[in-house]
């Protein structure tokens, strides 16, 4: 007996493991409406049966709604995959990494302004500019990764 797949896995394998379905999805997340030949366009697909094939599959996995033709967002959108790793402002994809280094970027300026006063302050000054180094370089590696 094979065990029973969540949800969760089953969003995982057939919208995040499938890019073109994963695009249609971060489209509509953005745009919240849209019909099968916006979608097409916008993101310049071979033909509106594929748009409306993978709208379709939305409306499966209940991501999506279909309302005569026009397509909708689901009322609460659902993270998963790499979408776990970003915060949908409005039509911004924010990578978590983005608040990250603002965090060790603006600690970076406390201590540097600290260390005018106190040499001492030097050491972790250069700590927290180093991870505002590297979560800059991780939420860039994100970016290139959404579709």
């Amino acid at each position: 007996m094979c065990p029973r797949r969540t949800r969760e896995e089953d969003l995982e394998r057939k919208v995040a493991g499938e890019y073109n379905t994963l695009r249609v999805y971060v489209h509509m997340m953005k745009a919240k409406d849209a019909t099968a030949r916006e979608v097409y366009r916008a993101l310049e697909m071979s033909s509106p049966s594929l748009a409306r094939l993978h709208l379709e599959k939305l409306v499966e996995l209940g991501l999506v709604e279909n309302d005569r033709g026009s397509y909708h967002i689901s009322s609460t959108p659902k993270r998963f995959g790499m979408l776990r790793f970003f915060h949908l402002i409005g039509k911004w994809f924010i990578p978590r990494a983005l608040f990250y280094f603002l965090f060790f970027t603006s600690m970076t300026a406390v201590f540097l302004y600290l260390s005018f006063r106190n040499p001492s302050y030097v050491i972790p000054a250069v700590v927290a500019l180093l991870s505002a180094l590297v979560n800059l370089y991780e939420t860039l590696s994100f970016y290139r990764l959404l579709p």
